[in-house]
């Protein structure tokens, strides 16, 4: 074959090594914007910055958003958000050019007024952040708006509202822009101490989460996602009102499903017989994760994040109570009679933190260094009692050891008893808990010698060497991780070091010495 052969067969060749792409990828991306801080007139908001990232994570959790394209913009001036809307729209640009297609949502929580937003001490127009969002190149953009100012129990969010608007939530286009607004024409938002965030942001958090899945397939769509928010915003609402408002500028056919709860890692599942309403909140810092109006007949799967909570629920003058530990995710199901009702005064003078179980027995194998110079080290077995206010802790244990050593001409039988104390402070927000504390110990040691030709010296001496016995104490710091288990049960590993006071005629009263305990635990 002649080399013109090879050029003209040489493109085909080519084609067919190379890799075929394959349909295109729809790709999301977002925009989370907080700002507690607004003009010099403005007062403080507590928690919009908070609300951002809550949209944030749940969109990374549940909304099919990869953490590297959630971007969060907190407490910025609005050149800063701009920058971040240009990053976004070359990001797009980007996937268009490798045929991909992009969806972008982009939050916003802050003061407004006038149909402006205002970020630290600047100002940006909603018109703007709309355009932008319009203009980023995305298939389909959707825009939340929860523009707030501020107020004492309540806070008023207002601003200027744009226009509401009537919309049929039957059947959503997929090309364009969707429009989202925390309140109607003439109407303040709120901004709630006891959620901890926007009332209207805390219900479409909910509702994401799945207590809006109307038709019960493990998925919310933006129709039942604005009219499940729309609902509870309204019922919330106090004063003169609150009327979230939608608008769009589509075309094509499609529901666009914003949230899928059935994939979370971790999830409460409520029965279906379950009613009333349940507030799930996070431990040990008490923000409210979500807030349940349950109806008897339709079973609930509300994805939360892998953790550990305090679900609530009211009735009367008392409060029922539920731990939930999912530090690893998993399901769990809520009964009933699993409650454990206290006074609603109780619960509510705690600020929302409530420990039901802060008691736990220990079981206890323990290697430590020898007390007595070269004689290896001891095995123990102990006991625990440990009670916990929070993240404080305290622990009594005591313990029993038992060795054999031989020493020059002489065999020597050793026992201990220890029974120490210690205190110290728990990461309860992590899944592994370590903890941190100082511990004191008292050492009971008694040794019993015995000659190597025990019978022919006491045929002579006649007398038996004497029994020694010394009392110790110790003091250092220690340090542990406790590996939470299925129920209340959880194992512990510890370390710690002492600094020890032992009397002896043969080394130096004070030493050193190292402890390593693990053991399983049960909380009650």
């Amino acid at each position: 074959m002649t080399l013109s052969h090879l050029l003209r067969f040489l493109p085909a060749a080519l084609l067919l090594l190379s890799p075929l792409r394959t349909d295109a990828a729809t790709v999301r991306l977002l925009v989370a914007i907080g700002a507690n801080v607004g003009d010099p007139d403005d007062a403080v908001l507590s928690f919009a910055d908070d609300d951002a990232e809550r949209v944030r994570q749940l969109f990374v959790e549940l909304g099919e958003v990869r953490a590297d394209r959630a971007y969060l913009v907190v407490n910025s001036p609005a050149a800063v958000v701009r920058q971040k809307l240009a990053e976004v729209a070359g990001r797009i640009a980007e996937l268009r050019a490798a045929g991909d297609d992009a969806v972008l949502i982009l939050y916003a929580s802050a003061h407004a007024k006038g149909g402006v937003l205002h970020l630290a001490g600047s100002h940006l127009a909603l018109s703007e952040l709309r355009d932008s969002a319009r203009q980023a190149g995305a298939r389909l953009s959707v825009l939340l708006v929860d523009a707030c100012e501020s107020g004492t129990l309540a806070r008023r969010k207002g601003g200027s509202a744009g226009p509401e608007f009537a919309v049929s939530l039957e059947q959503l286009p997929l090309h364009g822009q969707v429009i989202i607004s925390s309140s109607g024409p003439g109407e303040s938002s709120e901004e709630w101490d006891s959620l901890k965030g926007s009332l209207f942001t805390h219900h479409l958090l909910t509702g994401l989460r799945g207590d809006a899945d109307a038709e019960g397939d493990g998925r919310v769509s933006l129709s039942e996602a604005y009219a499940y928010a729309y609902r509870r915003t309204v019922a919330g609402a106090a004063g003169p009102g609150q009327h979230p408002a939608y608008a769009w500028e589509l075309s094509g056919t499609g529901e666009l499903i914003l949230t899928e709860p059935k994939v979370a890692r971790s999830a409460l599942i409520f029965p279906a017989q379950l009613s009333g309403r349940y507030v799930v909140a996070s431990q040990p810092r008490p923000d409210v994760v979500a807030e349940v109006d349950k109806a008897p007949g339709r079973p609930l799967r509300l994805a939360v994040p892998p953790g550990r909570y305090l679900l609530r629920k009211r009735a009367g003058q008392s409060t029922g109570l539920l731990e939930v530990e999912l530090p690893y995710g998993g399901e769990r199901q809520v009964r009933e009679e699993e409650l454990t009702w206290r006074r609603y005064t109780e619960v509510a003078l705690k600020g929302g933190y409530m420990e039901l179980r802060n008691s736990a027995l220990l079981g206890l194998a323990r290697l430590e260094s020898a007390p007595v110079r070269d004689t290896g080290t001891r095995l123990s077995a102990g006991l625990g009692y440990r009670h916990s206010w929070g993240p404080w802790w305290a622990l009594g244990t005591v313990s029993f050891t038992q060795a054999r050593y031989p020493a020059v001409e002489l065999q020597v039988r050793e026992r201990a008893l220890g029974a120490g104390v210690a205190g110290g402070y728990r990461w309860l927000s992590w899944a592994l808990v370590p903890h941190v504390g100082l511990g004191l110990e008292l050492t009971g040691v008694e040794q019993r010698l015995r000659r190597d030709r025990e019978e022919e010296i006491q045929d002579t001496v006649g007398e038996p060497l004497p029994t020694r016995r010394a009392l110790g104490v110790g003091v250092g710091p220690l340090l542990g991780v406790e590996v939470p288990l299925p129920g209340q049960a959880f194992a512990l590993l510890q370390g710690q070091v002492l600094l020890r006071y032992l009397p002896s005629q043969e080394q130096s009263a004070l030493r050193p010495a190292a402890l390593l305990s693990a053991g399983a635990g049960w909380r009650f």
